[in-house]
């Protein structure tokens, strides 16, 4: 009994903070705290206490834990569900009204935090393509034959495999490079 008491005064005390942290007149700058989020998840550029430190006047260690628990709350796969039931505990300690902004944002931005969860699970488990450079190259045939020209073309891949990158050189002509196109059309 006294535990149960104990946690609902817990609950209730964050539920306060949370109030005073998230008042109504700031809804827009909770928006866009929002988005900076989605956007650091996404590999942009993130939210940064300066940028928001004047319009929310928060302190440093609560500007800290929103961003933590904004984060947290982006991150989890449940989340992206937008379904009251499957929403993580700390979201319903939430007030209504930022509930609302965090179920207006996952609509708006779902498919984007989709693929960058998905990107960053993927990276921990396989080698993941991360990034790609090619050259045309013309290779001119000897000096009997100078009129025999064949295109060349040299690709990077950059590669990722659990945080340490590494680069394949690939040289491939027309129908090389046609048997790996067929085949990545094959696999999405």
């Amino acid at each position: 009994m006294k535990e149960e008491h104990t946690l609902k005064r817990t609950m209730e005390n964050t539920q306060s903070l949370y109030i005073s942290l998230f008042s109504e007149e700031k809804n827009d700058v909770l928006k866009e705290l929002l988005h900076a989020c989605v956007d650091e998840i996404c590999g942009r550029p993130g939210p940064s206490y300066c940028k928001f430190a004047n319009s929310m006047d928060w302190s440093r260690a609560e500007y800290e834990g929103v961003y933590k628990l904004i984060s947290s709350l982006l991150r989890n796969p449940a989340s992206l569900y937008m379904i009251e039931e499957k929403m993580p505990q700390e979201y319903h300690e939430l007030p209504e009204q930022v509930q609302q902004n965090i179920l207006t944002c996952l609509k708006v931005r779902r498919e984007q935090l989709t693929d960058a969860l998905l990107r960053e699970h993927y990276k921990r488990k396989l080698p993941t393509v991360i990034d790609h450079d090619w050259r045309l190259k013309l290779v001119m045939g000897s000096s009997k034959i100078a009129s025999l020209r064949e295109s060349l073309l040299q690709l990077d891949l950059i590669i990722e495999d659990k945080g340490s990158r590494r680069i394949i050189n690939l040289e491939l002509n027309k129908d090389e490079l046609d048997t790996i196109i067929n085949s990545l059309e094959k696999l999405v």
